[in-house]
């Protein structure tokens, strides 16, 4: 019976282990869940409120789809299109944006061009500009003239030789230089006058066969021969002569004398200045050597270059007046004598081509002058040579609508007349250009037009693939 109370005693001891509030704390496991789902709850309500910010920028009532062009106050000077309602720094060049000018604005926000504007480049835009800043760049107006324009044309011109006084000596046989009278260039010769002397064994030959041919003629013919035959065999002979360069004169003195000459002279075919020359002693000269060439200078070519705009009012026929730079001679008149059909790509100039008699050979080939050609008078429009901008696609000239405005305008140009030039088409009389102080106003109005041809940006595509089209503005937004 005594086991029964011990059993007793330990149930109770059981039921108090089971039952109540621990004695200690929570196991580590449970700890960590809890704070394991604290952070994703924490880190929940982060997306969530990225997502909500990502589509207020995007899609809200400060989104870009929203915004129009004026709400852009500042843009990058070097790159136009970077433009950003706030201040900031360029994402190209990292240069600090600057506000963009109030009339920027205006032909940003309004970039259709009025109906007088049909024929204004693609690249330029009409420009207002305060009274101070056209003050400050120096910019002024001139008035569209309708006046007479021609009477004259000046151009520059150059003396050269003429190529039809242009003359080459050369040998027709074989031989070897003995003696030289001319051994210098710009020395002047007379036509016949002799240059040097040459031994030609071909030559000499030549010679030797004619002067037997000569004694066979003079001899009583035998019986049986005819006396033709030997005539005609002398006068082959000195015909031989002949086309070896033999003159009639040394001919005739080889028959006088009867005996062959050993050098014969070289002499000048023409009068003229030794431009070149070859000959020196003992140098073996063929057909083919130019031992001596001469330009004949008392008549000079006067080549003036014309402008391709101003060659249509030049023809043969036209007086002209040639003046030497820094001479007081005065000018000398001629005509014009030749229009070349070539153009030249460099240039943009034709060739014109005057004689004159140069009388003491005042005129030297490379001197440069002035030619002035008379030209008949015609009424048309003029303004400012200046006023034209010429950019090689177009010509176009600003002109003052008013309000301190000023459009551009393609216009067509004539002849270049005293610092004034004809404008053919695209202005008419008693209209205001800008006359100076244009490269300013057309660097603005290309600055604007890029401006104003930048479309407002779209966000930018999901994917990485390249876009296609025209380059868009890219705007900053915080």
């Amino acid at each position: 019976m005594s086991p029964q109370p011990a059993a007793n005693n330990e149930s109770p001891k059981l039921k108090d282990s089971s039952s109540g509030p621990p004695k200690a704390g929570l196991p580590r496991s449970v700890r960590g869940l809890r704070a394991t789902a604290v952070v994703r709850w924490v880190l929940l309500a982060l997306v969530t409120l990225v997502a909500a910010r990502t589509m207020w920028t995007f899609w809200g009532p400060g989104s870009t789809a929203d915004s129009s062009p004026g709400e852009n106050l500042f843009y990058c000077p070097m790159h136009p299109e970077i433009r950003s309602p706030d201040p900031g720094e360029c994402p190209i060049c990292h240069m600090n944006l600057e506000p963009i000018p109030a009339e920027r604005r205006s032909e940003a926000a309004s970039p259709a061009a009025p109906s007088s504007l049909a024929a204004a480049p693609h690249h330029v835009v009409a420009v207002s500009l305060s009274a101070e800043k056209q003050q400050a760049i120096g910019l002024t107006s001139a008035a569209v003239m309708s006046e007479s324009l021609g009477g004259s044309l000046r151009v520059p011109g150059v003396v050269n030789a003429p190529e039809t006084g242009l003359a080459q000596v050369r040998v027709r046989a074989a031989g070897f230089v003995e003696k030289v009278a001319i051994s210098q260039t710009g020395v002047r010769v007379a036509r016949g006058q002799t240059l040097a002397w040459i031994y030609s064994p071909e030559i000499y030959r030549a010679q030797e066969e004619f002067l037997a041919a000569t004694r066979w003629n003079a001899a009583p013919a035998p019986s049986g021969a005819s006396a033709s035959s030997a005539t005609d065999l002398a006068l082959a002979a000195r015909r031989g002569l002949e086309l070896l360069g033999l003159e009639d004169a040394d001919i005739d003195e080889l028959v006088r004398t009867g005996r062959p000459v050993r050098a014969l002279p070289v002499r000048a075919p023409s009068s003229g200045y030794v431009t070149r020359f070859n000959a020196v002693l003992g140098f073996r000269a063929d057909p083919e050597t130019v031992l001596y060439e001469l330009a004949d200078l008392s008549t000079v070519w006067v080549v003036a270059s014309v402008h391709e705009r101003d060659i249509q009012s030049v023809r043969v026929g036209t007086t002209a007046h040639f003046a030497v730079t820094g001479q007081s001679t005065p000018p000398v008149e001629a005509r014009v004598e030749l229009v070349e059909p070539q153009l030249d790509e460099s240039t943009r100039t034709s060739r014109v081509r005057l004689v004159l008699k140069n009388r003491n050979f005042l005129l030297r080939p490379g001197q440069f002058g002035e030619v002035t050609f008379a030209l008949p008078s015609a009424a048309g429009l003029s303004v400012p040579r200046d006023a034209v901008i010429h950019t090689g696609e177009h010509e176009y000239v600003y002109v003052a609508s008013g309000n301190d405005r000023f459009e551009p305008r393609i216009v067509r140009t004539g002849a270049e007349v005293g610092g004034r030039i004809q404008v053919v088409e695209g202005l008419a009389s008693g209209e205001s250009v800008v006359s100076r102080g244009s490269f300013m106003l057309d660097s603005e109005s290309r600055l604007q037009a890029s401006l104003a041809a930048a479309p407002a940006a779209s966000p930018p595509p999901s994917s990485g693939g390249a876009s296609s089209g025209p380059p868009k503005a890219v705007e900053l937004r915080p």
